[in-house]
């Protein structure tokens, strides 16, 4: 239980130091001791790293599987203090390495779709690190690292789907759209021109899949925090298809607000509302303590989105007052999601389930 929350509260400090990191990035006049640079490291390659693989130990309780989850949170820590920067990628590289060992653990104990789709997302995250670690260019990085998100995203929305009705031809697509999104990928690090608008195709099929297929309907017809879970995810869903489609349209250049838009409508709109979906299930089973719902937690997700979209329209029409402060208000969202969730579960009492 130490161990579990230690990492947590690890994942926690991460994630604020990342969006404070962001914030700065972004153009905001605040002390950031030289981590604006690793923004994008500490949120994906350290906190969310951090975070899944320790919703993977949780679920398998076995010693070994913590180890992955221990060397990303203490890389991402070393960001905090000040070490080496090669250091810190070797050890967020090799904490990424047991993590694949965990993801193909997981798939020998359970062969199936979902947990190869999985897999693949821990071995994106991998070959993101190794690439970062080897000062590839900088939008080939951000591609793998994307790709960690939706693929694992994508298998788990996959298994929760499994008892839905669908056609049979249903999952075969989504096979090829991930071996699509694969293909761009790998094409994307050879250096073929314009490999990334496969990728783009990709996350935008995923997107459509993901809402025409996903459980998340069901949870629409309920009350209280299932309904919430449902709205999180299929309006996540749709900021995928916006990041993927501006990926297809205009692929992913190296800088500059083309780079900026697809790449935080995936990881801030997509993956954010991801977050914010699977906190009441992910947090109780980490920390052995419910996660209590209220109506007043649709606010920071609206803000999420609302922000976003005032990040997305600066860069569209290149108005950095937008950007500026869609930026800082999508970080004050995530920080109000969570300070408004622990407040309710410690001192309010549950509202309609």
């Amino acid at each position: 239980m130490f161990l579990r929350v230690g990492l947590l509260v690890s994942s926690v400090v991460l994630m604020v130091t990342g969006l404070w990191a962001g914030v700065v990035r972004l153009g905001w006049a605040l002390p950031a001791g030289g981590l604006a640079g690793q923004h994008g490291p500490l949120m994906v390659a350290a906190f969310f790293g951090t975070l899944i693989a320790l919703e993977r130990a949780v679920g398998l309780g076995k010693a070994w599987t913590y180890v992955g989850p221990v060397l990303m949170a203490l890389g991402g820590l070393g960001f905090l203090a000040g070490l080496d920067l090669r250091w810190v990628q070797l050890v967020l590289t090799v904490g990424a390495a047991f993590y694949v060992a965990v993801a193909v653990y997981i798939y020998r104990l359970q062969p199936a779709d979902f947990t190869l789709v999985m897999g693949l997302g821990a071995l994106a995250l991998l070959l993101g690190d190794v690439l970062w670690l080897r000062t590839a260019p900088p939008q080939v990085v951000s591609l793998w690292w994307m790709a960690f998100i939706v693929f694992i995203v994508a298998g788990e929305r996959l298994e929760l789907s499994r008892f839905v009705p669908k056609p049979t031809a249903a999952l075969r697509g989504f096979i090829a759209v991930t071996l699509l999104t694969l293909a761009g990928l790998v094409l994307a690090t050879l250096g073929v021109f314009h490999a990334e608008r496969w990728v783009g195709l990709g996350f935008l099929l995923q997107g459509v899949w993901l809402l025409k297929f996903d459980i998340a309907w069901v949870n629409l017809k309920r009350e209280g925090v299932h309904k919430f879970m449902g709205v999180s995810l299929l309006t996540g869903y749709v900021w995928l298809l916006v990041g993927g489609f501006w990926m297809l349209a205009a692929g992913l250049p190296p800088a500059g607000p083309g780079y900026d838009g697809p790449l935080h409508a995936v990881f801030v709109g997509f993956t954010f509302a991801m977050v914010f979906g699977h906190a009441p299930v992910i947090f109780p089973a980490v920390l052995r303590l419910k996660i209590r719902f209220h109506p007043a937690m649709y606010l920071p997700l609206g803000l999420l989105h609302a922000a976003l979209l005032a990040r997305i329209l600066g860069d569209y029409l290149l108005a950095s007052p937008l950007r500026l402060w869609g930026g800082m208000l999508s970080a004050v969202a995530v920080v109000l999601y969570f300070a408004l969730a622990m407040g309710v579960t410690l001192f309010g009492k549950d509202e309609a389930q």
